[in-house]
C-alpha cells in the first residue's frame, strides 16, 4: 500500500486536538487530518490509509479509548514510516506528527516511557511546535512528578 504524502498534505489541512491535564491547565497536543473543501471530491483523499488512521488515533484518544488509540496511532507510524515519496521536508513533517501522536496515546495509556521515547523520536525527526509542547510538557511533569492527566481525558480543547 503505496501513500501520496503529497497528495495527502494537498488534500488536507491540519488541525490540532489537545487533551485536557493538570499540569497548569496546559494540554497535549495531537495532530488532525481534515479534507480541504477544494479536494473534498476526490476519492483518493478520502481513502489515503495515513490520514485515516491518524483521524482513528485521534478519535480513539478523544473518546479515551487507549488500546485502539495505541493501535491506530501505531499503524499511522508505519504507513509513514513506509512511504518514500514527495519532499523530503513534508516527510519528515508527517512522520513527525505521527509519533508525537502515538506519544500522546501513550501518555493517556499510562505509557509514559514509551511515550517520551516517541516525543523525543518526534523531535529529533522534525522540532515543531507540536513536537517541542509534548516533549516539554512531559519532560516537565516527570521532572516534578507532577500528575500527567486530568482525572477525565475526555474533557478536551480543540484549537
Amino acid at each position: 500500500m503505496k501513500l501520496t504524502q503529497s497528495r495527502c498534505l494537498l488534500a488536507t489541512s491540519l488541525l490540532l486536538a489537545s487533551f485536557a491535564s493538570q499540569a497548569g491547565n496546559q494540554s497535549y497536543q495531537m495532530v488532525l487530518m481534515t479534507e480541504n473543501t477544494a479536494e473534498a471530491k476526490a476519492p483518493a483523499a478520502t481513502t489515503d490509509p495515513y490520514v485515516r488512521q491518524t483521524r482513528l488515533c485521534v478519535a480513539y484518544s478523544k473518546q479515551g479509548q487507549s488500546a485502539q488509540a495505541k493501535r491506530a496511532c501505531h499503524q499511522a507510524v508505519m504507513l509513514v514510516r513506509q512511504a518514500g515519496e514527495g519532499p523530503v521536508g513534508m516527510q519528515r513533517q508527517l512522520r513527525s506528527y505521527a509519533y508525537s501522536n502515538r506519544g500522546v496515546a501513550k501518555v493517556l495509556s499510562g505509557d509514559n516511557i514509551g511515550a517520551l521515547a516517541d516525543f523525543q523520536r518526534a523531535h529529533r525527526i522534525n522540532a515543531n511546535a507540536v513536537s517541542q509542547h509534548n516533549l516539554g510538557k512531559l519532560t516537565s511533569s516527570l521532572n516534578t512528578g507532577t500528575a500527567l492527566l486530568a482525572a477525565n481525558p475526555l474533557e478536551s480543547d480543540t484549537d
